[in-house]
């Protein structure tokens, strides 16, 4: 069981299976963090930046945000 960081927030959330793949949430609280961090309003984070999963090397996930490459980045809807 991972050890809890008392610094860190914590929300739980559901997954649920959409086509064929496990999605999950990002909290919108993270999303406006980041484009309020990078100077960008909610919409163009979400175009300029994709989510980046990193695993296997440690005990559970560490999500980390970086810039999309051209033409990589969502619709900029949330």
């Amino acid at each position: 069981m991972p050890t809890k960081n008392k610094d860190a927030f914590e929300k739980s959330y559901r997954m649920r299976v959409f086509k064929g793949n496990v999605a999950v949430s990002v909290p919108p609280e993270v999303i406006r963090r980041e484009a309020k961090r990078c100077e960008l309003s909610v919409e163009e984070f979400i175009k300029q930046y994709e989510l980046v999963a990193q695993f296997n090397s440690f005990e559970g996930i560490h999500y980390q945000f970086r810039p999309a490459e051209k033409g990589d980045g969502n619709n900029g809807k949330i």
